[in-house]
C-alpha cells in the first residue's frame, strides 16, 4: 500500500489472505511500466528492511542469554525470508514475474532472466537444506505454472509508458538486492535453527 501511495495513488486497499499475507490494490490503473515493477517489488522490498533487524535482534537476544527469544526471532526472520523470496519466483502472477516482465526488453531476455532467477531460488533452497527431489518438483511446478499463465494477464486499456534505461537498471539492482537480503536471511535462519 505504501508503494501505491509513493507512486501517486490517492487510495489503496489491502485484501488479507490468512497465513500468506495480503494483496495491495491501487486506486487507479497503472500509468507506467516502472510503476508496475516498483509496486510489485515493494511487497518483498519493504520486508527486506525487516529481515536484517530480526537477525540483529536474534543475535542480541542470544548474546544476552535469551536463547528462546533468539530462536523465535530467527524463526520469524526465516519465515519472512522464505515467504518473500518465494514471491520473487518468476511466474507471471507472482511479484518476481511482474518485475521481470517490465524490465526485460524482449522475450529472449525475459526467458534468460526467468531461468536465472528460478535457478538462483532453487540453489538457495538446496543450500538451505531442502531435498533435491522437492526442489526438482518445485522447479517443474513453477516452470509449468509460468508457461500456463504467461498469456493470461489483464491487458491495460491504454499503453503503459515505457520504462527508461536508468529505471530498468535501478529496478534490476533492487530486485537483486531484495533477492540477496532474503536469500541471506533464509540461509542464516536455516543455519541457526537446524
Amino acid at each position: 500500500m505504501a508503494a501505491f501511495r509513493l507512486t501517486g495513488h490517492r487510495r489503496a486497499r489491502m485484501i488479507f489472505i490468512p497465513l500468506l499475507g495480503g494483496i495491495a490494490i491501487g486506486g487507479r490503473p497503472y500509468d507506467s511500466r516502472f510503476e508496475v515493477a516498483f509496486v510489485a517489488l515493494m511487497g518483498a522490498g519493504f520486508s527486506a528492511f525487516l529481515v536484517p533487524v530480526l537477525i540483529a535482534a536474534s543475535g542480541f537476544a542470544n548474546g544476552e542469554g535469551h536463547r528462546l527469544a533468539a530462536m523465535l526471532l530467527a524463526t520469524l526472520a526465516g519465515c519472512a525470508s522464505l515467504f518473500n523470496i518465494a514471491n520473487l519466483v518468476p511466474v507471471w502472477k507472482f511479484d518476481g514475474g511482474q518485475v521481470l516482465r517490465q524490465i526485460c526488453p524482449g522475450p529472449a531476455a525475459l526467458a534468460l532472466a526467468s531461468f536465472l532467477l528460478l535457478s538462483g531460488l532453487l540453489a538457495l533452497g538446496w543450500l538451505a537444506g531442502f531435498t533435491p527431489s522437492f526442489l526438482l518438483i518445485a522447479g517443474a511446478v513453477f516452470s509449468i505454472l509460468s508457461l500456463i499463465t504467461m498469456g493470461s494477464g489483464v491487458k491495460p486499456r491504454h499503453e503503459l509508458k515505457p520504462i527508461k534505461a536508468f529505471d530498468r537498471l535501478a529496478m534490476a539492482g533492487a530486485l537483486l538486492a531484495v533477492f540477496a537480503i532474503h536469500g541471506y536471511g533464509m540461509l542464516w535462519a536455516s543455519a541457526q535453527l537446524m
